[in-house]
C-alpha cells in the first residue's frame, strides 16, 4: 500500500487530487494538510512513501517544509504548483514530477504511472538524491540582477532591469531597448540571459528576449507564426521552436 499525504492550502485542490486518487486501490490517503506545518508533524511521526505537495501555502511553504525534514523522513513528492516558473523548470530538468495547476485527469495519472515506477525501481535512493539537489537548488537559487551596467565612451551606465524592453542579438553584441533609447553590449545572448529573471524575460526567438511585463498581445501572424505586440506598439516576432515555451510561460 502507498501511503499518501495530501499538502495544499486550497481545500478545492485537496479535494481534486483526492477524487482523482478514488479507485487507485493501491494509494491509501493517510492525511490531508492545508500548509506545511501541518504535513511536517504528519511526516514526522509517520512514514509516508508519497505526498502531493504545492510550493506556495502560508505558515510554512513546500520548499521549506522538505527542506526542515530528516533526509530519511523525505517521501516521494509530486509538486503542485499554479506559478513559479522557475522552481517548475528545476524540477523538471532533475526528473521530479510536478502538476502544474489547472492539470488534466490524464496529466494526473501519467505522473502517477511515473512514481509507480519509480517506487518499484532499484534506484529510489538516486532519485531522492536528485531531488535533494533539485530542492538546494531553488531554496539557494542565484539573486537577479536588478541592474544591467554599460560601458560606453568613457562612461559607466547603470540601466534597470524592470525598464528594459526587449533584448536582440547583433553579431558579438545585444542591444538593450528601453522606453528612451537603446545601449549596446558585448556578450552572448546564453550568457546574458543568465543575468535575467526568467519569471519576468522570456526567449521567444533565436535572436530576441523579451520583457513579459511590457507585452500587451500576442497575434497570429504569417504561416501560422504569432508576434508578441508590446504596449509601445513594437512587434517582435515568436519563432517556431520557441513557441511551445511562450505557451507554457503564459499557460495558454
Amino acid at each position: 500500500m502507498i501511503r499518501t499525504v495530501i499538502v495544499d492550502d486550497e481545500p478545492l485542490a485537496r479535494e481534486r487530487i483526492r477524487m482523482l486518487l478514488q479507485g487507485e486501490k493501491e494509494l491509501s490517503i493517510v492525511s490531508e494538510c492545508g500548509n506545511g506545518k501541518e504535513a511536517f508533524k504528519v511526516l514526522s511521526g509517520q512514514s509516508i512513501d508519497l505526498i502531493f505537495l504545492d510550493i506556495q501555502m502560508p505558515e510554512m511553504d513546500g520548499i521549506s517544509l522538505l527542506e526542515k525534514l530528516p533526509q530519511e523522513k523525505i517521501p516521494f513528492v509530486v509538486f503542485t504548483t499554479a506559478y513559479d516558473s522557475f522552481a517548475v523548470k528545476a524540477f523538471e530538468l532533475n526528473a521530479v514530477d510536478y502538476l502544474l495547476k489547472p492539470f488534466t485527469k490524464k496529466r494526473f495519472l501519467d505522473s502517477l504511472s511515473r512514481i509507480r515506477q519509480r517506487l518499484s525501481s532499484d534506484d529510489k535512493d538516486l532519485y531522492l538524491s536528485q531531488m535533494l539537489t533539485t530542492i538546494r537548488s531553488v531554496v539557494e537559487k542565484q539573486e537577479f540582477s536588478d541592474k544591467i551596467v554599460v560601458k560606453a565612451e568613457g562612461r559607466v551606465r547603470f540601466i534597470p532591469t524592470s525598464e528594459i524592453l526587449w533584448i536582440e542579438s547583433d553579431a558579438n553584441y545585444l542591444k538593450l531597448h528601453t522606453q528612451r533609447d537603446s545601449a549596446m553590449i558585448r556578450e552572448t545572448m546564453a550568457n546574458f540571459s543568465k543575468k535575467l529573471d526568467p519569471s519576468k524575460f522570456l526567449r521567444c526567438h533565436r535572436t530576441v528576449i523579451v520583457n513579459s511585463e511590457h507585452i500587451k498581445e500576442l497575434k497570429p501572424w504569417f504561416n501560422d507564426e504569432y508576434v508578441a505586440i508590446l504596449h509601445n506598439g513594437t512587434q517582435l516576432p515568436i519563432g517556431r521552436t520557441y513557441r511551445k515555451s511562450v505557451n507554457e510561460f503564459f499557460r495558454i
